[in-house]
């Protein structure tokens, strides 16, 4: 059986979205599986984040050792699910989203789904595998900077597996709508 592996936001929790993940997981006939984020929220109590941080070059850059932590940590719960990789459909939201993209670009996946994205300046990213990454921007997002929202160009540059596409009345946490109706869109043409 298939299985959707949710990844969720900075600052919040695996049961964020719990319904919106349980109608894809349905569309895919997959089992939803979801975690937390290995690294405590700073100022969010009970709610966490792939990685933490820090200001420098006039960025908010990752903290390179949680990052690293927290992609090895993804790594081996996909693993423990004792199945063919290409079984597995990574999503997530902003910076689970962006460790998404990540993985897909280290593992051979089914695919990978990231919401409205980020993914760190300071990281060096290398496209090792054939992963399909569809990457949804939600266009009416105000929270991300346009900075962060041209992230998706790194992947663009390693030549990654990449399918980009505006949700253009979506926000930064209003997106199932859309969500829902671009991702039958896109795998419908794929199957």
């Amino acid at each position: 059986m298939k299985k959707l592996v949710f990844l969720h936001g900075a600052g919040a929790e695996c049961c964020t979205y719990h319904d919106l993940m349980s109608e894809i997981a349905q569309y895919f006939s997959a089992e939803l599986i979801t975690f937390n984020a290995p690294f405590l929220h700073p100022t969010k109590q009970d709610k966490f984040v792939w990685f933490n941080k820090i200001e420098q070059n006039g960025r908010r850059d990752a903290i390179c050792r949680e990052y690293s932590a927290s992609v090895e940590y993804i790594k081996s719960k996909l693993q423990e699910l004792d199945i063919d990789l290409n079984e597995v459909i990574l999503i997530g939201h902003l910076q689970g989203g962006g460790m998404a993209a990540h993985i897909g670009l280290e593992m051979s996946l089914g695919a990978v789904i990231a919401i409205s994205a980020d993914i760190p300046y300071n990281i060096a990213y290398e496209n090792n595998s054939k992963t399909p990454i569809y990457w949804f921007e939600a266009g009416q997002d105000g929270y991300i900077d346009e900075n962060r929202k041209a992230s998706y160009k790194l992947l663009q540059q390693i030549n990654a597996n990449l399918h980009y596409q505006i949700l253009p009345t979506s926000t930064h946490n209003e997106f199932a709508k859309e969500l829902l109706s671009a991702i039958k869109m896109c795998f419908e043409v794929e199957q």
